[in-house]
């Protein structure tokens, strides 16, 4: 099999086999190309026009003898914080540089969305206001006072979405901050709106028990997805969320009973229901190939469900409290789940078994995640503290609050083997595991940094 690059050029030349995984593919193509071998490699490998992922399997998506692969190198990417000192800032994850900083604000800045191509960005702050910005010129270009429940920028950067408190979802010139829609068609509290992924389409569910598709530029209701389940009134039971699947071509719904539904996108027609759990849903997501669905509930478990049928695969059990999130390893072939009771934990997602137990926090573990070769645990939980565990052993390697105090925020910087943590004191940084130390600082805030977001 052949690697080259857009160029034309032959990277290198290797035998596959049927088993192989791409994680294990990429690998072997970073021993042989330096500049993937980085602080932060960006780059997408394709087999014809297929963008291949780290958990399929050379068999099962065609890779053969004489087959071509063909890597496409990605700009680097960005970092956005925003903090309590009015400012977000926009860093080069590589060096550290601050690229730009968006000002002006009049209070804390809690959240920032992005168009895809990175050029606009929409603040949010503590007061629920609203801000756009040009991040070219570090220039904002409007300011809504709000108050405002929720806000995002669609990916193509047109349009902003902003909710308010009385089920009006309203659509705004991203150019120019005026009101281009209103979206009134749901009766009673919406508690999901999303764009779509090309921005081209909006998504909202609400507790009457709908969840509807919208046309962004006409604002037009496309698809009304009704939830089949009842009370015993009749009347149909109410959506908790909604989100596409990772094609878009799907719409996946959580529903007050605890159960779950997948439909489909252009038809509206519901292809399978989750059901088991006894309380709601915590979360509700589909695996990176859409073959699974995976669920945490307030009842202390999360199950795997098959995304064609709806038949329940596994349950993960263990907890004594209600869950607060669920996530897959990178591979597939586990589940983490994070939990009230201050722990996570580590199952095999076909047999449910409870691999590890990752316990000493002192409030309720709010995420689990899992680094890219599947040996380390990254914990984040309510008393401000992110921990690092051993994922075969169990062993806390290291609690990041005791050494350098309250932690906002932590994820897996891109490549999986690094971390990213944002502190109450301002404090941006890079810790490598392998190192043992912080590698790089993101300087310039003054007070707590309450996210980050990857550009």
């Amino acid at each position: 099999m052949q690697v080259k690059l857009l160029s034309g050029q032959t990277l290198t030349t290797m035998q596959v086999h049927a088993a192989d995984t791409v994680a294990e593919i990429r690998r072997r193509i970073e021993e042989v190309d330096s500049e993937l071998r980085g602080s932060f490699p960006r780059s997408a490998l394709m087999f014809g026009k297929r963008e291949l992922l780290p958990s399929d399997v050379s068999g099962e998506v065609g890779l053969h003898e004489g087959a071509l692969l063909t890597l496409i190198r990605l700009p680097p990417q960005k970092l956005c914080t925003a903090s309590e000192d009015g400012t977000a800032r926009i860093f080069e994850l590589q060096t550290g540089k601050t690229l730009c900083v968006l000002g002006g604000h009049c209070g804390a800045v809690i959240s920032v969305t992005f168009s895809e191509d990175g050029v606009r960005a929409l603040t949010m702050t503590a007061t629920r206001s609203i801000a756009l910005y040009d991040t070219a010129l570090g220039v904002q270009l409007w300011r809504l006072q709000g108050p405002v429940q929720d806000a995002c920028l669609a990916a193509d950067g047109r349009r902003v979405l902003v909710m308010d408190s009385h089920s009006v979802v309203g659509l705004l010139d991203a150019s120019t901050g005026q009101v281009m829609t209103n979206l009134t068609h749901h009766a009673y509290y919406v508690c999901t709106a999303v764009f779509s992924p090309g921005g081209k389409a909006l998504l909202t569910a609400s507790v009457e028990g709908f969840a509807r598709l919208f046309d962004v530029e006409s604002g037009r209701c496309l698809i009304t997805f009704e939830s089949k389940s009842r009370s015993p009134s009749g009347r149909s039971r109410g959506m908790t969320a909604a989100s596409f699947s990772p094609d878009a071509s799907k719409v996946l719904v959580s529903i007050f009973d605890g159960s779950a539904d997948l439909y489909d996108r252009s038809t509206g027609e519901r292809i399978c229901s989750c059901v088991g759990h006894s309380d709601v849903l915590r979360c509700a997501s589909m695996s990176q190939d859409g073959a699974r669905i995976l669920t945490a509930s307030k009842d202390g478990t999360a199950k795997l469900f098959c995304a064609q049928t709806g038949e329940c695969i596994s349950t993960f059990k263990g907890h004594t409290k209600a869950l607060c999130a669920a996530n897959f390893s990178p591979d597939l072939t586990k589940v983490l789940t994070a939990s009230q009771d201050y722990s996570a934990k580590l199952f095999d997602a076909r047999s449910g078994k409870c691999l590890q137990d990752f316990p000493g926090h002192s409030a309720p573990v709010l995420g689990a995640s899992m680094s890219a070769d599947g040996h380390l645990v990254l914990t984040c939980s309510s008393d401000l503290d992110a921990k690092l565990f051993d994922s075969q052993t169990g062993e806390c390697l290291r609690s990041f609050f005791e050494e350098h105090g309250y932690v906002t925020s932590a994820q897996w910087a891109p490549g999986g083997q690094q971390i990213l943590l944002a502190f109450f004191s301002g404090r941006v940084a890079l810790f490598d595991p392998k190192q043992d130390h912080f590698v790089q600082d993101f300087t310039g805030h003054v007070d707590c940094v309450h996210s980050m977001k990857l550009v």
